[in-house]
């Protein structure tokens, strides 16, 4: 699944006439570090959803908070990543 995430990102990217080459190419190089990153490391069981909240959410809030103990290297580079992309418009 974020693996397809990050391919469509990279068609984005790639497919955006208005980004000057070298943030083009520095964007690429981030993508590439977050898929470097991805498949370095291995993969954990979902966490079992808290008490009174719905499971998709349960989950998706562990694994962030997992991401973000555990990973800060990907949580800085998704947010430098998506920082960058929100003040081009993308």
């Amino acid at each position: 699944m974020i693996d397809d995430l990050l391919e469509q990102l990279r068609a984005t990217v790639l497919k955006a006439t208005t980004l000057p080459e070298a943030t083009r190419e520095e964007l690429l190089g981030h993508l590439d570090a977050m898929e470097a990153q991805i498949k370095a490391t291995p993969e954990n069981p979902p966490p079992a959803a808290e008490e009174g909240e719905v499971h998709g959410m349960a989950r998706l809030r562990a694994s962030v908070e997992e991401l973000e103990a555990s990973h800060p290297e990907i949580t800085s580079l998704v947010s430098r990543l998506a920082t960058h992309l929100s003040n081009l418009g993308i």
